[in-house]
């Protein structure tokens, strides 16, 4: 009885030391695999960051990238075209740095300009930024960004023109009702043609008159004289501005057709934004400028936005600045295509 209790003693003992012996090189094994993870990693951070988390449709946003890295490494900055999901690029910043922190890491950042026309809980996606360095290439990902945006109203406001739409009806059958919907739609249609006629021959007689102007002045002359018509019409005083916004815009889209050939009139925005892209006649500054005119503009015609005094000005002296730098460029460009064919 006391030998089998010694044997019980022995063994129970043995099998502590097995297990304390397992859980200490356990330990060994792993502190020595993190150390060796810890040399071979290149530490790199990247982040993102806006200068304001609400905004207001058309603003805009200050939008920064940030990587933190320590060693020798190449930062790759990831290349957007003109959307970064939602969020319109207006302008992109040289790459800044790398500057030196005293914990030995480094900085390097690049900066844009976004704005956003989608109301809402918008959200900048995370994004992927590559790297190289002598222990190898690699990528870090940045974090998202929320941000709010919000429509031209006012908290309280109510948009007198925006209505709930009514629920379905039942329609009985009845002649004496099908009808009254036949004669109606019979109206309506005429009522709707004769709107479409009066309509065309406005539309038609606006552009006799420029076509007037166009046949004995340069296309600059008429747009200054047009210009010039619109501001001592001062519908701005008269409360009528998306007329206002909506003459100046046709009135730099006809500058634009004759004096570069390109069908920006009879054309949407986005049509003409494509058109525009694809020529060589404007060059890069005036492709932007020609954009925020017209995108400008959009807002007050279709989005109901109010601009404020400053804003109004700001389109006027942009549409007067489109065609002082636009005026003579056609006829340079063509002298420079000239001077290559000779």
């Amino acid at each position: 009885m006391i030998i089998k209790r010694h044997n019980l003693f022995l063994s129970i003992l043995l099998i502590l030391v097995l297990v304390d012996y397992t859980l200490i090189f356990s330990e060994d094994t792993a502190a020595a695999q993190g150390k060796q993870d810890a040399e071979t990693a290149t530490p790199v951070e990247a982040s993102v960051q806006v200068d304001k988390n609400e905004a207001t449709i058309g603003d805009k946003i200050k939008f920064e990238i940030r990587v933190r890295y320590k060693d020798n490494i190449a930062v790759e900055f990831p290349e957007f075209k003109q959307q970064l999901g939602v969020f319109t690029i207006k302008e992109t910043g040289i790459v800044e740095g790398p500057k030196s922190e005293k914990d030995g890491y480094s900085i390097a950042g690049r900066n844009y300009v976004l704005s956003s026309y989608e109301i809402g809980r918008q959200t900048i996606p995370p994004l992927k930024i590559r790297y190289k360095g002598e222990k190898g290439d690699g990528e870090v990902v940045t974090n998202e960004v929320t941000i709010d945006i919000k429509g031209v109203l006012k908290e309280g406001e109510i948009a007198g023109d925006i209505k709930d739409i009514f629920p379905p009806v039942d329609v009985p059958t009845s002649f004496h009702r099908l009808f009254t919907w036949m004669y109606g739609g019979i109206v309506a249609l005429a009522f709707s043609g004769i709107i479409y006629w009066l309509f065309r021959k406005w539309k038609t007689g606006k552009k006799r008159q420029v076509q007037e102007f166009s046949t004995w002045r340069a296309p600059h002359e008429v747009a200054y004289e047009l210009l010039e018509r619109l501001s001592k019409e001062d519908l701005i005083a008269k409360g009528l501005i998306r007329e206002y916004y909506y003459r100046i815009t046709d009135i730099v889209r006809h500058y634009i057709e004759d004096q570069f050939g390109l069908s920006a009139p009879e054309r949407t925005t986005e049509e003409f934004l494509i058109e525009m892209a694809h020529t060589h006649r404007l060059d890069d500054t005036h492709k932007r400028l020609i954009r925020e005119f017209l995108v400008r503009c959009d807002m007050v015609k279709y989005a109901r936005y109010g601009p404020s005094v400053a804003e109004i000005k700001e389109t006027y002296d942009a549409a007067k600045r489109l065609i002082d730098e636009t005026k003579e460029s056609l006829k340079e460009m063509e002298g420079n295509v000239q001077l290559l064919k000779t």
